[in-house]
């Protein structure tokens, strides 16, 4: 999966992911030339009470945080690059707080958290990393001043409480991820999301006319959940369809896919007309899903 695509499913799914635990923020701008910040995310108070169902994901979303994640390993540069944005954005609160004559706590600014598939043993000695001594295996602190973590996704134990994050990596590692989260029970908190996310993005990546190796491994990664996602957007569909005393419930369940298909293509600017193509909807009919979705 190319850099953008991975951002783009990154940035997407917590975007529909976080909301309930508070406000989420995506490529956020920060001063001086232009450049964003992946996610920053602030924690309300009801969100705080429920962010244990997302395993170690909820616990670093506990406070305040910038997220940036990479697709392949993070180069020092990029590290680099990622501090300093932190660091700017900071700044920019700050002289903010100090505008609007109100206080501000650094623990009010949002700590950085690197995402990255491997953190090679070269870059810990040169950012001065050290393991995290409360969240496990695969995490890292860079020196206090930097306020800086970073998780390296194919370091963290094969548990629940990881597969979220886990999903951010490569080849075996999210294929195993996968795997785990379409075995979880049905009513696991956040599951439904999560799959639906997966499975848009898996069908999106299959639409694609020049596939990259890389692409068709993630389409083959990510099978197991759209498997699953289909199979119980169907079997919801006959539940409905049953207790209305309707024999319609698979077609239901299928077409409620296809709407989420239209709806993750048209955010992503697929042409309407290439979308009806797809999805066997009218022109009209995507035109209507589109206004909806914008409301």
């Amino acid at each position: 999966m190319a850099r953008n695509i991975h951002d783009r499913f990154t940035k997407e799914w917590l975007k529909q992911l976080l909301p309930d635990f508070g406000t989420v923020e995506i490529e956020s701008q920060v001063m001086g030339e232009i450049r964003t910040i992946d996610v920053v995310f602030y924690p309300n108070e009801e969100g705080l009470g429920i962010l244990p169902g997302l395993g170690l994901l909820g616990q670093i979303l506990s406070k305040p945080v910038a997220i940036e994640a990479f697709r392949n390993t993070a180069p020092l540069w990029q590290i680099s690059n990622c501090c300093n944005k932190r660091f700017v954005l900071e700044n920019e609160l700050i002289k903010l707080a100090k505008k609007e004559k109100r206080r501000l706590s650094r623990n009010d600014c949002p700590e950085l958290w690197i995402i990255t598939p491997t953190f090679p043993d070269t870059s810990k000695r040169a950012c001065k990393a050290e393991p995290h001594p409360k969240l496990g295996e695969g995490i890292y602190l860079l020196p206090k001043r930097d306020r800086t973590g970073i998780i390296a996704i194919h370091e963290l134990p094969t548990t629940e409480d990881t597969i979220l994050l886990r999903l951010l990596g490569k080849g075996s590692v999210q294929a195993q991820a996968v795997k785990e989260l379409a075995a979880l029970p049905s009513d696991h908190p956040y599951l439904q999301e999560t799959l639906e996310h997966i499975s848009s993005l898996q069908i999106n990546l299959k639409l694609r006319h020049n596939k990259t190796k890389d692409i068709q491994e993630v389409i083959m990664n990510l099978s197991p959940a759209y498997i699953k996602w289909k199979e119980e957007t169907i079997a919801e569909g006959e539940a409905r369809g049953e207790a209305r005393g309707e024999a319609r419930g698979e077609a239901n369940g299928s077409k409620k896919a296809l709407i989420a298909v239209a709806r993750t293509m048209l955010q992503e600017g697929s042409a309407i007309a290439f979308i009806a193509k797809v999805t066997g909807f009218s022109e009209a009919e995507i035109e209507q899903l589109g206004l909806e979705t914008s409301e």
